[in-house]
């Protein structure tokens, strides 16, 4: 009798095991590499392979995943909560509702449930930037809060929680200044997962807001947690947090995560503004200001400066996107003086006009540089010059971050345009469009071989994940997605802006 066990639960065993590197437990994954190359979810995904879809309340946080169940978060009637569901028919099985606070602002195209949950073995820690962590076991039970000062953003609260050992780790970086001090108030904070008590912390006294989640670099027997921050990417020492080395030249508003590949760690940025290129095409830019010319004179005077215009950062957006262009008061008296200055800024030899020319002149001024770079292990100190193998400074997302999947980076960015990249040497391989048009905020992913992209309408494409370029399916959600998808074996989950999708393979 008992050898006819043993042969099946050695089996199961190895199953366990060889499923647990992949488990989808963070944001984008596997340390954050947006890859679960064991996985296969439906690669051509329609109607016919619908698993199921559940309502939600808003939130963009992304799914993460146990063996068993699916966590989200959420804001129902002004109160955050997390809840869990049953990953096999999306049935919501408990939730939790937050301690109640005041939520922080956000932007209009952000929210204050952004942060993803980390899920662990028998734990599951969330975070909201408007009260602090909190961790539950998988039934829900409240086992221990930690109240945390509320960051200061220009958008909002997105950094996510991630694990090392027996900690876990939070990265706040905050716009607010000390009283008596330029420097920030922005730190890395590292808690003890059994009580929530605080295992060490490090101040980033040049960093203010981002929203960049960190990892972890395993690299020549050593781990590093790398974070990305305004103007710099740096590496830490683990355990203990003491800064080890940091990379400069980045813009002001980082965003992407970064990725390891091979023995190097890759790191991206837009340039301020959004721009994916160091010089990019005027073309969208002039047309979307000349669209308010009511003359017709292919010029603009200040008194056609009405309705939605401003100046546009990111063209492929309509104009009264709350990403389109540069925040402009409410109060009419303030917006008219904003809307004068910036008339009289680009009006250089003052002749009531913008022209094109004049237009795109003022393109070219400032704003840093879109960036991609490569750097080598075991620098110290200031290593932009020492280790940096390549840079690349076009084809650059603002949001979305890039994924490395075997030695190729692939970035997609608004507009619908996919870039892959030669990890060994920065060349650009390709740089083609989707056909999923307007803005992408959700990061891509990778199954079976492909990228999984969406867009902010909702276009679903699945692309072949190789030096040529091949769309092999797309799929109209037809609803708004911000939030990167998750995946496990033989399912793609997609959160859009009122449901969750499962996808899962026939």
């Amino acid at each position: 009798m008992h050898k006819l066990y043993v042969f099946p639960v050695a089996l199961i065993c190895l199953y366990l095991k060889a499923d647990t590197p992949d488990l989808w437990n963070q944001f984008r994954g596997p340390n954050g590499s947006g890859v679960a190359e064991t996985y296969a979810p439906p690669i051509v995904p329609n109607n016919k392979n619908i698993a199921w879809k559940t309502s939600l309340p808003h939130g963009f946080s992304a799914p993460t995943l146990s063996n068993s169940y699916l966590f989200l978060t959420g804001i129902r009637e002004g109160r955050f909560i997390t809840f869990a569901l049953n990953k096999s028919d999306g049935q919501i099985i408990w939730e939790a509702k937050a301690p109640q606070v005041a939520l922080e602002q956000v932007h209009k195209s952000s929210s204050p449930a952004t942060p993803t949950p980390l899920v662990e073995k028998d734990r599951l820690y969330v975070y909201f930037g408007s009260y602090g962590l909190l961790c539950y076991n998988h039934n829900g039970k409240l086992l221990w809060k930690k109240p945390l000062p509320v960051p200061k953003s220009l958008y909002g609260t997105a950094t996510s929680p991630i694990s090392h050992e027996d900690t876990v780790i939070l990265v706040v970086d905050n716009d607010k200044n000390l009283e008596a001090s330029r420097l920030s108030k922005s730190k890395i904070y590292a808690f003890n997962k059994t009580d929530g008590s605080l295992a060490w912390e490090t101040p980033r006294p040049l960093h203010r807001s981002g929203w960049s989640t960190p990892m972890i670099w395993t690299h020549n027997g050593k781990q590093e947690l790398v974070v990305l921050g305004n103007g710099r990417l740096c590496g830490y020492e683990l355990p203990g947090g003491q800064e080890k080395w940091h990379v400069t030249g980045f813009s002001r508003e980082t965003i992407a995560l970064p990725i390891a590949g091979g023995d190097r760690i890759f790191a991206s940025a837009s340039k301020l503004g959004g721009a994916a290129d160091v010089d990019p095409d005027p073309t969208p830019f002039w047309k979307a200001v000349i669209n308010f010319d009511a003359n017709g004179d292919q010029k603009l005077v200040r008194k056609e400066m009405t309705g939605h215009f401003t100046f546009p950062f990111r063209p492929e957006l309509p104009p009264g996107h709350p990403g389109f262009g540069m925040p402009l008061p409410k109060d009419v008296n303030q917006r008219k003086k904003r809307l004068d200055g910036m008339f009289y800024w680009m009006d250089k030899n003052k002749d009531g006009f913008w022209t094109k020319e004049e237009f795109i002149s003022n393109l070219k001024v400032g704003r840093g540089k879109p960036l991609l770079v490569a750097i080598r292990p075991d620098g110290r100190g200031n290593i932009t010059e020492s280790h940096v193998d390549w840079e690349l400074n076009k084809a650059i997302p603002e949001v979305p971050s890039p994924i490395y999947f075997n030695g190729r980076i692939y970035m997609v960015r608004s507009g619908g345009v996919l870039a892959c990249v030669d990890a060994d040497n920065g060349k650009l391989l390709y740089r083609d469009r989707l056909g999923g048009l307007g803005q992408y905020s959700a990061s891509p992913v990778i199954a079976s071989g492909h990228l999984y992209l969406v867009s902010e309408p909702g276009i679903l494409s699945v692309v072949k994940a190789d030096d040529s370029f091949k769309v092999t399916h797309q799929y109209d959600l037809a609803e708004e997605v911000v939030t990167t998808p998750a995946i496990d074996r033989d399912t793609i989950y997609i959160r859009t802006k009122k449901q969750l999708w499962a996808f899962r393979q026939e």
